[in-house]
């Protein structure tokens, strides 16, 4: 049985291009539209103290969607944005739009897109490992597997 390779159709060759080009995504909040670019280092670090600090999940997820939702082309317009008028945006998205978690969801989606990942998930692991502040485990107690031994099996 012999399979032909086909031509993509138009719609995952726009989507390609826009990959390749780096087109902002744009997703549409309470009928205003907002174009997603590409995530400025600033947004990436204050999405993450958002992630560690915040215990309310609802609020957490609207935090992290005011912060991408303030992210903008020009790095210094990024910065001034997420310092300034972060506190109040929201808490506007939260407490007087009571914005709905489906169009959070929509948000984080369209930013996971625009982060390069490989390289952000390599320097992770690699920080990750360097902290002094992760309990570090004596030889002992490992377990057999990470010592070099086999585990028995059944």
């Amino acid at each position: 049985m012999k399979k032909d390779i086909e031509q993509p159709t138009f719609d995952l060759q726009r989507m390609t291009s826009e990959i390749m080009e780096q087109e902002a995504e744009t997703v549409e909040l309470r009928g205003k539209k907002h174009r997603i670019g590409w995530l400025k280092n600033r947004t990436v670090r204050k999405f993450s103290h958002i992630m560690l600090k915040e215990t309310d999940p609802v609020k957490r997820n609207v935090k992290a969607a005011a912060c991408i939702l303030l992210n903008h082309r020009n790095g210094l317009l990024t910065a001034f944005l997420l310092n300034l008028w972060y506190h109040i945006y929201w808490r506007w998205l939260y407490y007087i739009v009571d914005i709905d978690q489906v169009e959070v969801v929509a948000i984080l989606d369209a930013s996971k897109k625009k982060i390069q990942s490989d390289p952000l998930v390599v320097a992770t692991i690699l920080a990750t490992g360097m902290m002094d502040t992760a309990m570090m485990m004596a030889r002992h107690e490992l377990g057999p597997a990470a010592r070099g031994g086999v585990q028995p099996t059944p």
